[in-house]
């Protein structure tokens, strides 16, 4: 029997011996990272913003198997902040509004809202009941091959999806849990509805983040630490289906959703002080010549793990598009000013690390 059809439905329930811990440790840190931001100038948190928008795209969708274009994406996001109320052109504008949205958390979060994200996660796609409730029976198969003993969950009849959104929306309205669990029963409730034809885990992850925008949009993608335990991902939602007596125990998977929120503080955390640490060292060598300075502005776009590998004549040249003797000579001028310094490996192994 379907969980929707025993009497437990949709009493989601966790148990608070087992989530107090780790909720209390999320949201200590969510608080503060916080105050770390809170450091930072306003074009570090833009900066910051810009990028967690654009990984939660990306992410939510390579979740799916249906990567995007991240230039794309990006540039998209950028327009919308812009340009809000304007109508999109492509399918990346309509995602980057559909995602800002979403991180916008003003309420009501309406079925009017989900129905016009439906619209514009598939803009210019077909797609059967695009901007609106799905009018077929769905059920959730492991893999493309759809037998039946791959069915993993069938969602609640196309009837009864209107009566199930107004009962999810009106408790999501007034649910009180702290965010982290609101948020996680939330997503276990609505991807047990499955109310749209396609995009439910989209919309779900959207959700999630609207959820936390109430009272303060995340500082990193969510979708990017699920992606990370995409496995874990659907084997918790699995879980976190089971009836216990008169409940659904989701304690499952409000468990393994701290523990995916945890390691995004921890990148949150890395990414901020990786910004401290970029703006003072691009301000300490402000008076380098503009090529340089501009590969050095380039390699850091890359992130740190790039940085930590240095430079070599050959990168420098394709960045700033030049031959390799002036890379040659840009680089021991770096070197000179102690921007950079040489490893002792020679000729063309010679690299070179920032001092920073």
């Amino acid at each position: 029997m379907e969980i929707w059809n025993t009497p437990a439905w949709p009493r989601f329930r966790h148990d608070p011996a087992v989530t107090e811990a780790p909720l209390a440790r999320v949201m200590a840190r969510l608080g503060a990272i916080d105050g770390l931001h809170a450091g930072l100038t306003p074009e570090e948190r833009s900066e910051i913003f810009l990028r967690a928008v654009t990984g939660e795209a990306l992410a939510s969708f390579a979740i799916e198997g249906a990567p995007l274009s991240p230039g794309e994406i990006e540039a998209s996001v950028v327009a919308s902040l812009a340009h809000r109320q304007a109508l999109p052109l492509r399918r990346s504008d309509a995602i980057a509004e559909m995602m800002l949205e979403a991180r916008a958390g003003e309420p009501p979060l309406t079925a009017a809202t989900l129905q016009h994200w439906h619209d514009l996660l598939f803009h210019g796609i077909e797609v059967e009941d695009r901007g609106r409730w799905r009018s077929f029976a769905m059920e959730i198969v492991r893999g493309p091959g759809g037998r039946r003993e791959d069915v993993l969950y069938v969602a609640p009849p196309a009837d009864r999806v209107a009566e199930e959104m107004v009962r999810f929306l009106d408790w999501l309205e007034a649910d009180r849990h702290p965010l982290p669990l609101r948020a996680a029963l939330a997503h276990l409730w609505f991807e047990s509805i499955h109310p749209f034809s396609d995009g439910n885990g989209r919309i779900g992850r959207a959700i999630m983040e609207h959820v936390f925008a109430r009272e303060g949009a995340l500082p990193f993608s969510l979708s990017r630490q699920i992606e990370r335990d995409k496995r874990g991902y659907y084997a918790a939602l699995q879980a976190g289906r089971e009836v216990s007596g008169d409940i659904i125990d989701a304690t499952p998977f409000v468990t393994w959703l701290l523990e995916r929120l945890d390691a995004g503080v921890t990148e949150a955390e890395r990414e901020a002080r990786f910004l401290v640490r970029r703006n003072a060292f691009l301000t300490a060598h402000g008076d380098l010549p503009e090529r340089p300075l501009a590969v050095l502005r380039r390699l850091f776009l890359e992130g740190e793990e790039r940085i930590d590998l240095g430079l070599s004549a050959g990168p420098y040249g394709k960045i700033a598009r030049v031959s390799a003797a002036t890379a040659t000579r840009d680089l021991a001028e770096l070197e000179r000013r102690g921007v950079v310094t040489r490893t002792p490996q020679g000729g063309r192994s010679t690299r070179y690390l920032l001092n920073w």
